[in-house]
């Protein structure tokens, strides 16, 4: 990791897994309403990103990933 904390974007690094997302909220110390307008999306969009197996579920794309990443290494 660059010493500034802040990691270049990397698309072979996704991982659209909802317990990841939610983990990476989580550890961003804010909601998940919060972080869907700080990325400004819709929370109905952002609960599709979390959403396990339900006929709503929607994988996130990468730049989501990523800004939730960034959220959570800001939080440390």
């Amino acid at each position: 990791m660059p010493s500034n904390g802040v990691v270049k974007p990397d698309a072979s690094r996704h991982d659209p897994r909802p317990e990841y997302l939610r983990a990476l909220i989580e550890k961003s110390g804010l909601s998940q309403v919060e972080c869907a307008r700080l990325l400004g999306i819709d929370g109905s969009t952002m609960r599709r990103y979390l959403a396990s197996r339900t006929a709503t579920a929607k994988p996130a794309p990468y730049p989501v990933q990523y800004a939730l990443e960034q959220l959570a290494a800001s939080k440390r």
